[in-house]
């Protein structure tokens, strides 16, 4: 039976660094986010935010988690944690970075498991440097490659140094600014499990049914949420997701039926920007599965 779950909607899922200069927000703000977003959505999980455990510490502190596991004991809710991703990156070439990157996600991950039952820990194989490696103009497509397959090895080493450490079979891998193909590899290659996020998958380019049918044993948790696109003045098309479900072009019905052909057992859990959407999502999935 799937697991519900909704990422902590509205408050977080922006910009953490605009969070440092709001002065009406405390150590104590997440916990009843979490609190609210529990209990008037009915769901499972919610996924915390580390990302604030790194650009905004102030909000997440020692206290922030021993509330959560106070929380946690009395009601039940259950927790994925989404790994920080602002400046930390394992495949960076950079030393220093690297290495405080390392031990950033070891230093959160075992904090967090002090506390609190987690159910899995979410990590992305780079921030942004593929992609800049990718745009640049003066290098030739295969200096390209051999930078990237290089960064790939890297973070591949990287995340095998986390994983030693790591509580078994929590810390996945997400398909989102690393290529959707690689993550997958690095996974299996290393036994251990995938986020399959729908949407990058979408904005991708790729074909969803395919992509899951072919990694299945590997997907412990899905991210779900829509996609929009929008018509630019200047005539150019644009996707956006992290949109409510149903207020896209995805077929909800029939890629729910993809994610949870086989008996799917994992989380699936709702990533949108707004609790609007979020409210919307938990109502749309709720009706799929009465229906299934």
């Amino acid at each position: 039976m799937i697991k519900l779950g909704v990422n902590t909607v509205d408050l977080f899922s922006g910009d953490h660094i605009a969070l440092n200069i709001r002065p009406d927000l405390d150590e104590l703000t997440l916990v009843e986010e979490v609190k609210r977003t529990h209990q008037e959505l009915g769901i499972d999980l919610v996924e915390l935010p580390a990302n604030l455990m790194v650009i905004c510490p102030h909000l997440f502190t020692s206290k922030t988690i021993s509330e959560l596991g106070k929380y946690q004991a009395s009601s039940g809710v259950g927790y994925t944690v989404h790994l920080p991703f602002r400046g930390l990156d394992v495949s960076s070439f950079c030393r220093p970075i690297a290495e405080a990157s390392v031990a950033s996600y070891k230093s959160i991950i075992s904090a967090l498991e002090e506390s609190l039952d987690v159910e899995h820990y979410v990590m992305h194989l780079t921030e942004m440097m593929l992609n800049q490696v990718s745009s640049k103009p003066h290098l030739s497509d295969s200096t390209k490659q051999e930078i990237i397959s290089a960064m790939y090895a890297e973070a591949k080493s990287n995340v095998a140094r986390i994983l030693a450490t790591a509580p078994q079979g929590k810390l996945l891998l997400e398909n989102i600014k690393s290529g959707w193909k690689e993550p997958f590899e690095i996974a299996r290659e290393l036994d251990m499990g995938i986020c399959c996020d729908i949407g990058h998958l979408v904005l991708a380019g790729q074909d969803v049914t395919q992509v899951v049918e072919a990694n299945r044993e590997l997907i412990r948790e899905f991210h779900f949420h829509d996609v929009i696109q929008w018509t630019l003045d200047d005539g150019r098309s644009i996707l956006q997701d992290h949109v409510a479900l149903g207020t896209g072009f995805l077929d909800v019905s029939s890629t729910l039926d993809i994610m949870l052909q086989g008996g799917f057992d994992g989380v699936l859990m709702i990533e949108v920007g707004r609790w609007e959407a979020a409210e919307k999502s938990v109502e749309v999935v709720r009706n799929y599965l009465r229906r299934r």
